[in-house]
């Protein structure tokens, strides 16, 4: 985006980022003409090698007395507590890091030898169902949505690129083929549910009822754009694409012009703009030869 000339409000706007903190990352990266992302990586990597650099302060004599204490069986919490006594500081990270790092045949003296959290078996499964559990499924629907017999009822997904992070995200409604769409820079569910509020919220409340979604973890904050939209969220089953089958057809639009070998990175928003006023003013047969947006924005 600094490439094509946007401006730094544009960009914080699109990545869901501070304006200001967007603008000191820049400057503290080269400015708007040296930008580099390779550059700003390899920063990163060597902040975390710099990181794991506390490792080495310890040894010598302050070795000697950590291993010793070590094979008494004591925690690297012990240790840091007695050095801190002596004027010593280490943290008990620090030694844990060491142990991992530098001398892991110490393991076997800690009281724990599997590290130094255990997750409870079944946790992750068992809210992984609390959470299916809170969704309303497809066939929960009133019978007006499934003969598309009113405005307002979408349906969402997302299409990805050869950068599976760059997304552009597809909402469709049933009725009249009327598509909503726009690029997510980078995949975040709280980011996602912003932005499809920011466009939703140009529609009137009278033609905002439903959306029915995909199970991607995309749409993970499906409960707070219930909230912010006002519409009622309902979920296809996993992998039964049909279900959703307007916004797969409009999908298959959409490839024409973006298809997935494609660095969705180089799109700007108002290339995919363009696309998407192509597309809503394109006839169809199943609308008598009416537009999407002719038949959703009739009075």
């Amino acid at each position: 985006m600094l490439r094509s000339g946007h401006s730094l409000s544009e960009i914080a706007r699109t990545v869901g980022k501070d304006k200001s903190s967007l603008g000191r990352h820049v400057s503290e990266h080269g400015g708007r003409e040296g930008y580099d992302v390779r550059e700003v990586r390899r920063r990163k990597r060597m902040k975390r090698v710099d990181a794991m650099a506390s490792i080495r302060v310890i040894r010598g004599q302050l070795l000697r007395f950590i291993t010793k204490e070590l094979k008494l069986h004591k925690s690297p919490e012990q240790i840091a507590g007695i050095l801190a006594k002596k004027r010593r500081v280490v943290a008990p990270s620090t030694i844990y890091r060491y142990l991992n790092e530098r001398a892991p045949h110490l393991k076997m003296y800690l009281r724990s030898q599997k590290g130094r959290y255990r997750r409870r078996r079944g946790t992750k499964i068992r809210e992984k169902h609390r959470e299916q559990a809170k969704k309303r499924r497809i066939d929960e629907r009133p019978d007006i949505i499934n003969r598309r017999g009113r405005l307002g009822d979408f349906e969402g997904d997302t299409l990805m690129g050869r950068d599976k992070r760059v997304r552009i995200v597809s909402f469709v409604d049933r009725r009249s083929g009327y598509l909503i769409a726009f690029l997510l820079p980078k995949m975040n569910a709280e980011l996602l549910t912003t932005l499809a509020e920011k466009h939703f919220g140009r529609i009137p409340k009278k033609k905002r009822h439903t959306i029915t979604l995909d199970n991607g973890v995309e749409f993970s904050d499906w409960e707070r754009l219930q909230k912010k939209s006002g519409m009622a969220i309902y979920f296809a089953y996993p992998y039964h694409a049909w279900e959703r089958g307007t916004n797969e057809n409009t999908n298959g639009l959409l490839r024409q012009y973006f298809q997935k070998s494609y660095d969705f990175n180089l799109i700007t928003p108002g290339e995919l703009t363009h696309v998407v006023r192509r597309l809503n003013d394109r006839e169809r047969k199943r609308l008598k030869f009416k537009s999407p947006r002719k038949v959703f924005w009739k009075k």
